[in-house]
């Protein structure tokens, strides 16, 4: 199976249904005025759980087991608290520099 890679030039969540998390991130970087990229994984995890959870940790660098995964410019951020953190700290230089 051949599984989605991150979007090069926003935000992607990889999110499976029924995932309060998921739900919750989508609608924080969307609240945010961010453009997001939705995966669904549902799919993913059915057909080969261990090859796209292999696929995921190629791509962060590390094991991240848990819904969601965030990347943001092609990059690891981590699940709903990093995004939160990571999207309060760009605005944040948004704001000093204007």
């Amino acid at each position: 199976m051949e599984f989605t890679g991150p979007d090069n030039t926003s935000f992607t969540v990889y999110s499976k249904s029924g995932c309060p998390s998921c739900t919750t991130v989508k609608k924080f970087i969307k609240d945010k005025h961010f453009f997001v990229t939705e995966i669904n994984c549902d799919e993913y995890l059915l057909e080969d759980k261990d090859g796209f959870l292999k696929f995921i940790e190629e791509l962060a660098g590390i094991s991240h087991k848990t819904f969601p995964m965030v990347f943001y410019k092609g990059k690891f951020v981590g699940g709903l608290i990093d995004t939160i953190d990571l999207i309060d700290k760009i605005l944040l230089l948004f704001d000093e520099n204007f």
